[in-house]
């Protein structure tokens, strides 16, 4: 009995314990002259072409839920766009990892022009959303790198005028990157992600405590050890 106290104490106190997430936005918001008129950017078309990464960081560990980026195309756009998001840890030097990226996912669509930005050219500025649910720890080098899959036009990835002008950029999946700085460009880009915090209540935790002490205290009374009778005779006072 004394164990299925003990294990119903463990569940009632993980269950008085609440989560809430708090919401982080990380961004570089994209170039802007008179909010409307835009800068210039990367090519950034892959997997062979050219690829660009920009890095980032969180203070605390989030759980990133959605990136959003900027660019357009030298022509007009196609149909049908698709692009590679990956994000990679820091390779042990400060740039990239060559090979293993932490995490890829992909968009398939149309990109959206209802910001009415332009570049530095007059060129419509697209804007692209992904859903994700990526784990980042709190205080790592991560780096984000966007591609367009369509090697027949040329993509270019917006500037921001926010940053820190440090930027890589290499030719080819496995290629070592190379670090572009201090003249970097910095990449267009929008982080969203949750900061999970667990709060206790111990309110809660008290009320269901109340009866489950009690029974703990009868349980304990019910199995107490009394001593055996010794076989003397009982001496009564005056005998």
């Amino acid at each position: 009995m004394i164990d299925v106290i003990r294990r119903i104490l463990a569940v009632l106190l993980l269950s008085s314990i609440s989560i809430t997430a708090n919401a982080l936005i990380l961004q570089q918001a994209p170039y802007s002259f008179d909010g409307v008129a835009g800068g210039d950017g990367y090519i950034s078309v892959g997997p062979t072409g050219s690829q660009v990464a920009e890095n980032f960081q969180f203070t605390e560990d989030v759980a990133l839920t959605k990136i959003s980026w900027w660019g357009n195309y030298d022509a007009a756009a196609p149909n049908d766009e698709s692009f590679t998001v990956r994000i990679f840890e820091d390779g042990g030097s400060g740039s990239p990892a060559i090979n293993n990226f932490l995490y890829e996912t992909g968009f398939l669509g149309s990109g959206d022009d209802s910001e009415g930005f332009v570049d530095l050219f007059g060129g419509a500025i697209f804007r692209y959303d992904v859903n994700v649910n990526w784990l980042l720890q709190g205080g790592a080098n991560y780096y984000l790198s966007i591609f367009s899959n369509d090697g027949g036009q040329d993509w270019f990835w917006l500037e921001s005028q926010t940053g820190d002008n440090v930027g890589w950029y290499r030719s080819a999946d496995g290629v070592s990157w190379i670090l572009d700085s201090p003249e970097a460009l910095n990449m267009a880009f929008r982080l969203e992600a949750e900061q999970f915090t667990r709060i206790p209540e111990p309110a809660v935790l008290f009320l269901f405590l109340i009866p489950l002490l009690w029974l703990f205290r009868r349980e304990i009374s019910a199995n107490k050890i009394y001593p055996r009778f010794s076989g003397r005779p009982f001496h009564y006072l005056g005998a």
